[in-house]
Protein backbone atom coordinates (compact mmCIF):
# COMPACT_ATOMS: atom_id res chain seq x y z
CA UNK A 1 0.00 0.00 0.00
CA UNK A 2 1.22 3.63 -0.77
CA UNK A 3 0.97 6.12 1.93
CA UNK A 4 -1.13 9.24 0.76
CA UNK A 5 -0.61 12.52 1.95
CA UNK A 6 -1.54 15.67 -0.52
CA UNK A 7 0.46 13.60 -3.50
CA UNK A 8 1.72 10.04 -4.33
CA UNK A 9 4.63 9.25 -1.73
CA UNK A 10 5.71 5.84 -0.09
CA UNK A 11 8.78 3.41 -1.36
CA UNK A 12 7.96 4.60 -5.03
CA UNK A 13 8.63 8.08 -4.29
CA UNK A 14 6.91 10.92 -5.56
CA UNK A 15 5.82 10.66 -9.15
CA UNK A 16 4.84 13.18 -11.59
CA UNK A 17 6.07 14.21 -14.61
CA UNK A 18 8.32 17.26 -15.86
CA UNK A 19 5.37 19.11 -16.86
CA UNK A 20 4.27 19.10 -13.36
CA UNK A 21 1.66 15.96 -14.04
CA UNK A 22 2.02 12.89 -12.81
CA UNK A 23 3.95 9.62 -14.65
CA UNK A 24 2.08 7.21 -16.27
CA UNK A 25 2.45 3.62 -15.87
CA UNK A 26 2.38 0.89 -19.19
CA UNK A 27 -1.51 -0.07 -19.05
CA UNK A 28 -2.46 3.61 -19.62
CA UNK A 29 -1.86 3.56 -23.29
CA UNK A 30 -3.97 -0.13 -23.04
CA UNK A 31 -6.78 2.31 -22.78
CA UNK A 32 -6.27 3.70 -26.26
CA UNK A 33 -4.84 0.84 -28.24
CA UNK A 34 -7.98 -1.18 -27.23
CA UNK A 35 -10.04 1.86 -27.56
CA UNK A 36 -8.74 2.72 -30.87
CA UNK A 37 -9.42 -1.28 -32.23
CA UNK A 38 -12.94 -0.53 -30.99
CA UNK A 39 -13.89 2.60 -32.58
CA UNK A 40 -13.27 1.52 -36.24
CA UNK A 41 -16.06 -0.90 -36.20
CA UNK A 42 -17.77 -0.26 -32.29
CA UNK A 43 -18.37 3.34 -32.02
CA UNK A 44 -18.98 3.45 -28.56
CA UNK A 45 -18.57 5.18 -24.98
CA UNK A 46 -15.11 4.61 -25.48
CA UNK A 47 -13.79 6.20 -22.21
CA UNK A 48 -15.60 4.58 -19.21
CA UNK A 49 -12.72 2.60 -17.51
CA UNK A 50 -13.03 -0.66 -14.66
CA UNK A 51 -9.87 0.60 -13.80
CA UNK A 52 -6.60 2.88 -14.43
CA UNK A 53 -4.71 -0.46 -15.88
CA UNK A 54 -7.33 -2.27 -17.88
CA UNK A 55 -10.25 0.47 -19.64
CA UNK A 56 -13.40 -1.13 -20.29
CA UNK A 57 -14.36 -2.16 -24.19
CA UNK A 58 -18.37 -1.58 -24.31
CA UNK A 59 -19.45 -3.71 -27.33
CA UNK A 60 -22.02 -1.96 -30.04
CA UNK A 61 -25.06 -3.51 -30.96
CA UNK A 62 -25.67 -1.23 -33.41
CA UNK A 63 -22.22 -1.13 -35.30
CA UNK A 64 -23.48 -1.47 -38.36
CA UNK A 65 -27.08 -0.73 -39.67
CA UNK A 66 -28.07 -4.25 -41.40
CA UNK A 67 -24.67 -6.51 -41.68
CA UNK A 68 -24.92 -9.59 -43.41
CA UNK A 69 -23.74 -12.71 -42.10
CA UNK A 70 -20.61 -14.57 -42.14
CA UNK A 71 -16.70 -13.46 -41.89
CA UNK A 72 -16.66 -12.56 -45.72
CA UNK A 73 -19.56 -10.65 -45.69
CA UNK A 74 -18.33 -8.25 -43.08
CA UNK A 75 -16.99 -4.44 -43.48
CA UNK A 76 -13.38 -2.99 -43.22
CA UNK A 77 -13.46 0.05 -41.15
CA UNK A 78 -9.99 2.43 -41.11
CA UNK A 79 -9.50 5.64 -39.49
CA UNK A 80 -6.89 7.92 -37.95
CA UNK A 81 -7.25 9.20 -34.24
CA UNK A 82 -6.14 12.50 -32.91
CA UNK A 83 -6.10 12.72 -29.39
CA UNK A 84 -4.69 15.16 -26.63
CA UNK A 85 -4.59 13.68 -22.85
CA UNK A 86 -2.85 14.85 -19.51
CA UNK A 87 -0.97 11.38 -19.30
CA UNK A 88 0.85 11.43 -22.53
CA UNK A 89 0.61 14.37 -24.18
CA UNK A 90 -0.61 14.85 -28.06
CA UNK A 91 -0.45 11.91 -30.56
CA UNK A 92 -2.38 10.04 -33.55
CA UNK A 93 -3.37 6.83 -33.54
CA UNK A 94 -4.15 4.69 -36.43
CA UNK A 95 -6.74 1.67 -36.37
CA UNK A 96 -8.55 -1.02 -38.84
CA UNK A 97 -11.68 -2.99 -37.64
CA UNK A 98 -13.13 -5.93 -39.43
CA UNK A 99 -16.78 -6.20 -38.42
CA UNK A 100 -18.95 -9.34 -39.15
CA UNK A 101 -22.21 -10.99 -37.65
CA UNK A 102 -21.87 -14.85 -37.12
CA UNK A 103 -25.75 -14.90 -36.51
CA UNK A 104 -28.92 -13.45 -37.01
CA UNK A 105 -29.53 -12.88 -33.68
CA UNK A 106 -25.72 -11.67 -32.18
CA UNK A 107 -24.03 -8.14 -31.63
CA UNK A 108 -21.77 -7.51 -34.61
CA UNK A 109 -18.21 -9.47 -33.89
CA UNK A 110 -15.17 -7.41 -34.44
CA UNK A 111 -11.51 -8.44 -35.22
CA UNK A 112 -9.48 -4.99 -34.50
CA UNK A 113 -5.55 -3.61 -34.78
CA UNK A 114 -3.98 -0.10 -33.58
CA UNK A 115 -0.98 1.92 -33.57
CA UNK A 116 -0.37 4.70 -31.50
CA UNK A 117 2.47 7.41 -31.36
CA UNK A 118 2.38 10.43 -28.77
CA UNK A 119 4.73 13.64 -29.02
CA UNK A 120 7.04 12.14 -26.46
CA UNK A 121 7.93 9.15 -28.56
CA UNK A 122 6.26 6.84 -26.27
CA UNK A 123 5.16 4.18 -28.64
CA UNK A 124 1.94 1.37 -28.36
CA UNK A 125 0.24 -1.16 -30.92
CA UNK A 126 -2.30 -3.69 -30.22
CA UNK A 127 -4.80 -6.44 -31.14
CA UNK A 128 -8.33 -7.31 -30.48
CA UNK A 129 -11.28 -9.79 -30.94
CA UNK A 130 -14.62 -9.42 -29.74
CA UNK A 131 -16.76 -12.15 -30.50
CA UNK A 132 -20.77 -12.21 -29.95
CA UNK A 133 -22.66 -15.57 -31.03
CA UNK A 134 -25.97 -17.42 -30.08
CA UNK A 135 -27.96 -15.07 -30.15
CA UNK A 136 -25.79 -13.02 -28.35
CA UNK A 137 -25.67 -16.03 -25.09
CA UNK A 138 -22.13 -15.77 -25.25
CA UNK A 139 -19.30 -13.41 -25.71
CA UNK A 140 -16.10 -13.70 -25.75
CA UNK A 141 -13.15 -10.99 -26.13
CA UNK A 142 -9.14 -11.06 -26.10
CA UNK A 143 -6.79 -8.30 -26.40
CA UNK A 144 -3.40 -8.38 -26.76
CA UNK A 145 -1.00 -4.76 -25.79
CA UNK A 146 2.62 -3.97 -26.35
CA UNK A 147 3.87 -0.88 -25.24
CA UNK A 148 6.82 1.39 -24.85
CA UNK A 149 6.82 4.54 -23.06
CA UNK A 150 9.01 6.79 -21.94
CA UNK A 151 8.41 9.68 -19.59
CA UNK A 152 10.39 11.53 -16.47
CA UNK A 153 9.93 10.59 -12.70
CA UNK A 154 10.45 13.57 -10.53
CA UNK A 155 11.81 12.89 -6.97
CA UNK A 156 13.27 14.02 -4.09
CA UNK A 157 16.48 13.61 -5.90
CA UNK A 158 15.64 15.54 -8.99
CA UNK A 159 14.29 14.37 -12.05
CA UNK A 160 14.81 10.70 -13.39
CA UNK A 161 13.99 9.63 -16.81
CA UNK A 162 11.85 6.66 -17.24
CA UNK A 163 11.85 4.08 -19.87
CA UNK A 164 8.76 1.44 -19.57
CA UNK A 165 7.98 -1.40 -21.47
CA UNK A 166 5.65 -4.13 -21.52
CA UNK A 167 3.12 -6.98 -22.56
CA UNK A 168 -0.72 -7.62 -21.78
CA UNK A 169 -2.71 -9.94 -22.63
CA UNK A 170 -6.46 -10.03 -21.34
CA UNK A 171 -9.69 -12.53 -22.05
CA UNK A 172 -13.21 -11.75 -20.93
CA UNK A 173 -15.89 -14.99 -21.03
CA UNK A 174 -19.97 -13.07 -21.06
CA UNK A 175 -22.95 -15.10 -20.08
CA UNK A 176 -26.34 -13.58 -20.81
CA UNK A 177 -28.47 -14.63 -18.24
CA UNK A 178 -30.80 -12.35 -19.66
CA UNK A 179 -31.14 -10.03 -22.82
CA UNK A 180 -29.98 -7.17 -20.06
CA UNK A 181 -27.85 -9.41 -17.64
CA UNK A 182 -24.41 -10.77 -18.35
CA UNK A 183 -21.96 -12.41 -16.01
CA UNK A 184 -18.43 -13.33 -17.23
CA UNK A 185 -15.00 -14.07 -16.08
CA UNK A 186 -11.71 -12.60 -16.39
CA UNK A 187 -8.15 -13.11 -16.89
CA UNK A 188 -4.72 -11.20 -17.35
CA UNK A 189 -1.55 -11.30 -17.44
CA UNK A 190 0.97 -8.17 -17.79
CA UNK A 191 4.92 -8.70 -18.24
CA UNK A 192 6.63 -5.48 -17.72
CA UNK A 193 10.45 -3.97 -17.01
CA UNK A 194 11.47 -0.58 -16.11
CA UNK A 195 14.55 1.08 -16.45
CA UNK A 196 16.02 4.75 -17.31
CA UNK A 197 16.06 5.71 -20.93
CA UNK A 198 19.02 8.06 -20.22
CA UNK A 199 22.33 6.75 -20.02
CA UNK A 200 23.77 9.06 -16.89
CA UNK A 201 21.06 7.28 -15.07
CA UNK A 202 21.13 3.62 -16.42
CA UNK A 203 19.74 2.08 -13.03
CA UNK A 204 17.35 3.79 -10.77
CA UNK A 205 18.28 4.58 -7.03
CA UNK A 206 17.57 1.74 -4.86
CA UNK A 207 14.66 3.77 -3.46
CA UNK A 208 12.98 3.89 -6.46
CA UNK A 209 14.06 0.61 -7.94
CA UNK A 210 10.98 -2.07 -9.62
CA UNK A 211 12.13 -5.42 -10.67
CA UNK A 212 14.21 -5.74 -13.82
CA UNK A 213 10.79 -7.25 -15.18
CA UNK A 214 7.69 -7.99 -13.06
CA UNK A 215 4.70 -9.73 -13.92
CA UNK A 216 0.96 -9.48 -12.41
CA UNK A 217 -1.29 -12.36 -12.55
CA UNK A 218 -4.92 -11.97 -12.23
CA UNK A 219 -8.40 -13.51 -12.66
CA UNK A 220 -11.86 -12.30 -11.55
CA UNK A 221 -15.85 -12.43 -11.65
CA UNK A 222 -17.52 -9.70 -13.72
CA UNK A 223 -21.41 -8.86 -13.50
CA UNK A 224 -23.37 -5.82 -16.13
CA UNK A 225 -27.10 -4.96 -16.01
CA UNK A 226 -28.14 -2.45 -18.28
CA UNK A 227 -31.63 -1.15 -20.01
CA UNK A 228 -30.18 2.09 -21.88
CA UNK A 229 -32.25 2.90 -25.25
CA UNK A 230 -28.88 3.50 -26.97
CA UNK A 231 -25.44 2.01 -26.28
CA UNK A 232 -23.87 4.56 -28.53
CA UNK A 233 -25.61 7.64 -27.33
CA UNK A 234 -27.82 6.74 -24.19
CA UNK A 235 -30.63 9.15 -23.06
CA UNK A 236 -32.59 7.04 -21.07
CA UNK A 237 -32.12 3.89 -18.69
CA UNK A 238 -28.97 2.84 -16.53
CA UNK A 239 -25.96 0.49 -16.59
CA UNK A 240 -24.53 -0.91 -13.41
CA UNK A 241 -21.82 -2.84 -13.86
CA UNK A 242 -19.46 -4.95 -10.69
CA UNK A 243 -15.75 -6.75 -11.10
CA UNK A 244 -13.90 -8.19 -8.26
CA UNK A 245 -10.02 -9.49 -9.52
CA UNK A 246 -7.86 -11.35 -7.47
CA UNK A 247 -3.98 -10.83 -8.56
CA UNK A 248 -0.97 -12.00 -7.83
CA UNK A 249 2.10 -10.00 -8.38
CA UNK A 250 6.00 -11.15 -8.61
CA UNK A 251 8.93 -9.66 -7.35
CA UNK A 252 8.36 -6.52 -5.01
CA UNK A 253 4.80 -6.65 -5.48
CA UNK A 254 4.79 -10.42 -3.77
CA UNK A 255 1.44 -9.26 -2.02
CA UNK A 256 -1.87 -10.82 -3.24
CA UNK A 257 -4.99 -8.27 -3.30
CA UNK A 258 -8.44 -8.52 -4.13
CA UNK A 259 -9.62 -5.32 -6.75
CA UNK A 260 -13.16 -4.38 -6.86
CA UNK A 261 -15.30 -1.72 -8.79
CA UNK A 262 -18.43 -1.16 -8.59
CA UNK A 263 -19.75 1.92 -11.42
CA UNK A 264 -23.58 3.26 -12.14
CA UNK A 265 -24.50 5.20 -14.98
CA UNK A 266 -27.42 6.90 -15.21
CA UNK A 267 -29.29 9.10 -18.43
CA UNK A 268 -32.01 11.63 -18.38
CA UNK A 269 -33.86 13.00 -21.34
CA UNK A 270 -34.58 17.03 -20.16
CA UNK A 271 -35.90 17.38 -23.78
CA UNK A 272 -35.63 16.66 -27.45
CA UNK A 273 -32.29 17.46 -28.00
CA UNK A 274 -31.06 17.39 -24.04
CA UNK A 275 -29.82 14.36 -21.81
CA UNK A 276 -28.24 14.70 -18.18
CA UNK A 277 -25.61 11.48 -17.55
CA UNK A 278 -24.50 10.97 -13.98
CA UNK A 279 -21.89 8.68 -13.10
CA UNK A 280 -21.13 7.02 -9.52
CA UNK A 281 -18.06 4.95 -8.91
CA UNK A 282 -16.57 2.77 -5.84
CA UNK A 283 -13.56 1.20 -6.01
CA UNK A 284 -11.91 -0.73 -3.05
CA UNK A 285 -8.03 -3.04 -3.17
CA UNK A 286 -7.18 -2.70 0.30
CA UNK A 287 -3.42 -4.51 0.99
CA UNK A 288 -0.29 -3.29 -0.05
CA UNK A 289 -1.33 -2.93 -4.07
CA UNK A 290 1.14 -1.94 -6.21
CA UNK A 291 0.91 1.95 -7.34
CA UNK A 292 -0.03 0.59 -10.80
CA UNK A 293 -2.94 -1.17 -10.41
CA UNK A 294 -4.58 1.23 -7.04
CA UNK A 295 -7.94 3.09 -7.31
CA UNK A 296 -7.35 6.10 -9.57
CA UNK A 297 -9.50 9.37 -9.82
CA UNK A 298 -9.65 9.56 -13.88
CA UNK A 299 -8.71 6.16 -14.58
CA UNK A 300 -10.96 3.75 -12.77
CA UNK A 301 -13.89 6.22 -13.32
CA UNK A 302 -13.06 7.96 -16.46
CA UNK A 303 -13.13 11.62 -14.43
CA UNK A 304 -11.32 14.95 -16.14
CA UNK A 305 -9.37 17.31 -14.10
CA UNK A 306 -6.24 15.38 -12.64
CA UNK A 307 -3.78 13.13 -14.10
CA UNK A 308 -4.27 9.17 -13.62
CA UNK A 309 -1.90 8.92 -11.11
CA UNK A 310 -2.30 11.95 -9.26
CA UNK A 311 -5.01 10.74 -6.75
CA UNK A 312 -3.84 6.87 -6.14
CA UNK A 313 -5.12 5.11 -2.72
CA UNK A 314 -6.71 1.62 -1.98
CA UNK A 315 -10.00 2.96 -2.22
CA UNK A 316 -11.78 5.95 -4.15
CA UNK A 317 -16.03 7.08 -4.42
CA UNK A 318 -16.37 9.45 -7.06
CA UNK A 319 -19.62 11.20 -8.28
CA UNK A 320 -19.90 12.84 -11.60
CA UNK A 321 -22.19 14.87 -13.74
CA UNK A 322 -22.90 16.07 -17.29
CA UNK A 323 -25.41 18.19 -19.31
CA UNK A 324 -25.03 16.96 -22.73
CA UNK A 325 -27.28 19.25 -25.62
CA UNK A 326 -27.29 18.96 -29.55
CA UNK A 327 -27.27 21.88 -31.06
CA UNK A 328 -27.91 20.64 -35.18
CA UNK A 329 -27.37 17.26 -36.85
CA UNK A 330 -23.22 17.60 -36.09
CA UNK A 331 -22.68 19.74 -33.65
CA UNK A 332 -23.33 19.51 -29.53
CA UNK A 333 -22.17 21.09 -26.46
CA UNK A 334 -21.33 19.49 -22.43
CA UNK A 335 -21.06 20.71 -19.51
CA UNK A 336 -19.79 18.85 -16.98
CA UNK A 337 -18.15 18.46 -13.18
CA UNK A 338 -17.37 16.07 -10.64
CA UNK A 339 -16.15 15.50 -7.25
CA UNK A 340 -13.92 12.36 -6.21
CA UNK A 341 -11.85 10.97 -3.01
CA UNK A 342 -9.45 8.55 -2.37
CA UNK A 343 -8.14 6.94 1.10
CA UNK A 344 -6.78 4.13 2.66
CA UNK A 345 -10.06 2.59 2.62
CA UNK A 346 -13.53 3.33 2.33
CA UNK A 347 -14.49 5.16 5.55
CA UNK A 348 -11.02 6.93 5.78
CA UNK A 349 -11.27 9.34 2.23
CA UNK A 350 -9.39 11.98 2.93
CA UNK A 351 -7.96 13.04 -0.16
CA UNK A 352 -10.69 15.23 -2.29
CA UNK A 353 -10.45 16.47 -5.60
CA UNK A 354 -13.02 18.66 -7.61
CA UNK A 355 -13.34 19.47 -11.29
CA UNK A 356 -15.74 21.31 -13.97
CA UNK A 357 -15.57 21.57 -17.22
CA UNK A 358 -16.95 22.40 -21.15
CA UNK A 359 -16.77 20.29 -24.21
CA UNK A 360 -17.57 20.14 -27.49
CA UNK A 361 -18.93 17.78 -29.64
CA UNK A 362 -18.92 16.85 -33.73
CA UNK A 363 -20.93 14.08 -34.86
CA UNK A 364 -18.34 12.03 -37.44
CA UNK A 365 -20.82 9.48 -38.86
CA UNK A 366 -24.60 10.30 -39.94
CA UNK A 367 -25.13 6.32 -39.31
CA UNK A 368 -24.42 6.74 -36.18
CA UNK A 369 -24.24 8.93 -32.89
CA UNK A 370 -20.45 9.03 -32.55
CA UNK A 371 -18.57 12.11 -31.58
CA UNK A 372 -15.65 13.76 -32.08
CA UNK A 373 -14.78 14.88 -28.61
CA UNK A 374 -12.81 18.38 -27.30
CA UNK A 375 -13.24 18.68 -23.43
CA UNK A 376 -11.54 21.76 -21.23
CA UNK A 377 -11.60 21.06 -17.77
CA UNK A 378 -10.56 23.05 -14.55
CA UNK A 379 -9.84 21.80 -11.17
CA UNK A 380 -10.54 22.83 -7.54
CA UNK A 381 -6.06 24.01 -7.60
CA UNK A 382 -6.95 26.31 -11.29
CA UNK A 383 -5.06 23.75 -13.46
CA UNK A 384 -6.33 23.28 -16.76
CA UNK A 385 -6.22 20.18 -18.93
CA UNK A 386 -7.09 19.48 -22.63
CA UNK A 387 -9.35 16.49 -23.78
CA UNK A 388 -9.20 14.91 -27.27
CA UNK A 389 -11.01 11.67 -28.12
CA UNK A 390 -14.02 9.91 -29.85
CA UNK A 391 -16.58 9.14 -28.04
CA UNK A 392 -18.85 9.53 -24.80
CA UNK A 393 -17.00 9.92 -21.74
CA UNK A 394 -19.54 7.97 -19.79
Amino acid sequence: MIERKKDLHGPYGHCRSANGQTAISIRSLTFRVICLCAIMAHPAKVIGAESNLEHKMSPMNTATSNPEFGLRSGSLIVAPVPFSDPMIDTGLALGAGYLFKIDEGSDPSLLGIGYLRSQNGSIAYGLTFNLAFMDNRWTIGTTYINADIDYDLITGFGTLPINQQGELIKVKLMYGVTPDFRLGVTARYLESTIGSSDPIFPNLPRLFRLPNAFTTKGVGLIADYSNVDDKTYPTSGFNLSFSSTYNEPSGRFGEDYIKSILTYDTYFTTSDTGVIAMRLVGCSAPGRVPFYDLCSLGGTDAFRGYNITQFLDNALVSAQVEYRKRLGKRIGVVAFGGVGAVGDALDTLDDVGSAVGLGLRYRVSEKFPVDFAVDGSVSEAGDGLLYISVGQRF
